[in-house]
C-alpha cells in the first residue's frame, strides 16, 4: 500500500510545474493556485487563444447591428463608439456555447436589457 502512495505522489509531482506563454496574455502555470487544489485538482494548462478564438464585441446605440472592437487591435477601442460614462453590460456565454446563437446579438438590441 505504501508503494502505491509513493507512486501516486511521484506521478502527481511529475505532472506539475509546466508553463505555457501566449503573446499579449503572458504566461500561465499549472501550479497552485491554478491547479493542484481541492477546487482545481486537475493539472491543465489553458488552451491556445487562437484555438479558443475569444472575441470581444461592442454593440452601442450607434451601432446596434454591427459590432466594434477587436481583441487583437487595441486602437479599435479609441475608434469605436465606446463611452466610459455610459452603463456598460457584459454578456458572457457558457463554455460549450460557441456564441453563434442569435440570442447573444438579440440581447444587444435596444429594449432587450432592462434599464
Amino acid at each position: 500500500m505504501l508503494g502505491i502512495w509513493i507512486l501516486a505522489l511521484f506521478l502527481v509531482s511529475t505532472a506539475r510545474g509546466k508553463e505555457v506563454c501566449y503573446e499579449r496574455l503572458g504566461c500561465f502555470s499549472d501550479d497552485i493556485p491554478w491547479s493542484g487544489t481541492v477546487e482545481r485538482p486537475v493539472y491543465k494548462l489553458p488552451w491556445n487563444p487562437e484555438k479558443i478564438d475569444t472575441r470581444f464585441l461592442l454593440y452601442t446605440r450607434e451601432n446596434p447591428d454591427n459590432f466594434q472592437i477587436s481583441a487583437i487591435d487595441a486602437s479599435t477601442i479609441e475608434q469605436s463608439n465606446f463611452n466610459a460614462s455610459r452603463i456598460t453590460r457584459f454578456i458572457t456565454h457558457g463554455f460549450i456555447d460557441k456564441g453563434e446563437e442569435n440570442w447573444l446579438s438579440d440581447m444587444c438590441k435596444p429594449g432587450a436589457v432592462p434599464r
